[in-house]
């Protein structure tokens, strides 16, 4: 059984509008209704769909339309400007047909809002059986920690089988927020910033989105987007992993968490995942040798990133204000695989800042200045994630003045 509630003011109007309706034989009950008594007639007869026409204020029009969720509404009007067609359907409006259009193209679009009306009503039931065996979460449509890592190897692979471009990301919390800010939180702002065909799911401390006809660069836009919304309270780091034929599906989830341990490291940022395929793996990853490998090999390329994106642009900010700044001084730096120096010469006195990576889990900071007299000592440790422009900037800021102070 169908029901229709149609608002409409105009008795001639509705006359007409029902005309209409007269070819659709299977539609039940056509309940008429005014824009005043409208809420409560969709209360009461739960319809399939809401004919909606109305001379009321167009700020009423929009609100009714955005408290109604219970049907899609078919907006009617006499005649429709371009501002107010994108306000409607911005409210949420399924469709529109002027009422001078022909009897078949009103019926035609109409019918069409009836077969998306059907097809919401089954996706919402079978939304509801999969809530009740627990593979989505219950008020949600995300996807809970068990069942996600076999929905994600299913849709990749119906994605591969189809030829449709499409890219995984893991998203967390960078460490610093883990236990402030919950992933249904961040969940929940990812839904309203990604299309209807996105899929979220949940991971024992991370965030899945498989991203359908995307690219990575599609990825790095979702990324940026949830990193500035998010900006103002916490920080968040992604691994992000492009799915094509060439990828294996079942290390397709492990790839895309080496990424987001990568990303971690280096907090606040995003790393994008080559393809590892099952001969490139461990045997056993739970081997306490390949665990240190891991970590050591993780680390090194984080360490690489950190050289790309924060150390190089830092020390060629500072080389430009230290060659205004020093006057007859040869001011240099220079970035390679595994250290990053800035030195200051001039005569036969030269200064070095040197950052290295010793293959453990720290890094060095070496000065050699030729002061006797200093506050930092020759060698300085730090974490990693401890390195960022503000601090770099600083130490380096220190290392210009006291070679000024002594050289000139």
């Amino acid at each position: 059984m169908n029901n229709i509630v149609l608002v409409c003011d105009d008795k001639k109007i509705s006359e007409e509008i029902k005309s209409n309706l007269m070819l659709l034989r299977e539609f039940d009950f056509i309940y008429p209704s005014d824009f005043i008594s409208a809420e409560i007639a969709v209360e009461q007869n739960t319809p399939k769909l809401i004919i909606l026409y109305s001379n009321s204020d167009e700020s009423n029009i929009i609100n009714f339309i955005k408290n109604t969720k219970s049907a899609p509404i078919f907006f009617v009007t006499d005649e429709i400007t371009d501002e107010k067609l994108l306000n409607v359907f911005e409210a949420g409006i399924s469709d529109y047909a002027s009422i001078k259009q022909s009897k078949t193209e009103f019926l035609v679009r109409l019918m069409a809002c009836i077969k998306r009306s059907t097809s919401l009503s089954k996706a919402k039931l079978n939304e509801d059986v999969l809530t009740q065996i627990g593979i989505l979460k219950k008020n949600t449509d995300f996807y809970s920690v068990k069942y996600t890592p076999a929905v994600l190897k299913n849709l990749a692979k119906t994605c591969v089988d189809s030829d449709t471009k499409a890219c995984l990301m893991a998203i967390a919390p960078d460490i610093d927020y883990k236990n402030r800010y919950n992933l249904d939180y961040i969940a929940t702002i990812l839904k309203q910033n990604l299309r209807d065909d996105d899929i979220i799911g949940f991971g024992n401390g991370m965030l899945y989105v498989l991203l359908r006809n995307a690219n990575t660069q599609g990825a790095l836009n979702v990324y940026n987007k949830l990193k500035s919304i998010v900006s103002d309270t916490f920080t968040i780091s992604a691994g992000v992993l492009e799915i094509n034929k060439d990828l294996d599906l079942n290390l397709m989830v492990k790839n895309v968490e080496y990424a987001l341990d990568d990303a971690l490291m280096l907090k606040n940022s995003v790393v994008v995942q080559e393809n590892i395929s099952s001969i490139d793996a461990p045997m056993n990853w739970l081997d306490k040798s390949n665990k240190k490998h891991k970590s050591f090999k993780l680390f090194k390329k984080a360490f690489v990133k950190k050289l790309e994106t924060v150390v190089a642009p830092v020390f060629y900010q500072k080389q430009q204000l230290a060659e205004q700044r020093l006057f007859e001084t040869k001011v240099e730096q220079y970035t390679i695989e595994n250290k990053c120096v800035f030195s200051l010469t001039k005569g036969g006195i030269k200064s070095v800042f040197e950052i290295t990576y010793p293959g453990a889990i720290k890094i060095n900071i070496d000065i050699s200045d030729n002061i006797n007299d200093i506050d930092e000592p020759r060698r300085l440790t730090y974490d990693l994630s401890q390195i960022n422009e503000k601090m770099l900037g600083e130490l380096l800021d220190k290392f210009i003045r006291n070679f000024q102070k002594l050289y000139g």
